[in-house]
């Protein structure tokens, strides 16, 4: 039984390891698109900006409402 969770383990962590090697190779990919892409269309950057502010700023605003929802009574 031990052996069977120490494999399991392994099996997730060689797991996790593939995905944050795919997860960072696409936003290494992604960021060196929108490096070209500011060099070639300068106002693209600021288009850019705000949508990653939309974005961060909905994150943040859902996770307030997961912490609420913990406290809810």
């Amino acid at each position: 039984m031990v052996l069977l969770q120490i494999l399991g383990g392994i099996l997730l962590a060689l797991a996790l390891w593939g995905l944050l090697k795919l997860t960072l190779k696409a936003l290494l990919w992604v960021l060196g698109g929108a490096f070209l892409l500011g060099i070639v269309f300068p106002g693209l950057l600021l288009l850019l900006g705000g949508l990653v502010f939309v974005m961060i700023s909905l994150l943040a605003t859902l996770g307030l409402l997961l912490l609420l929802s913990a406290f809810r009574s």
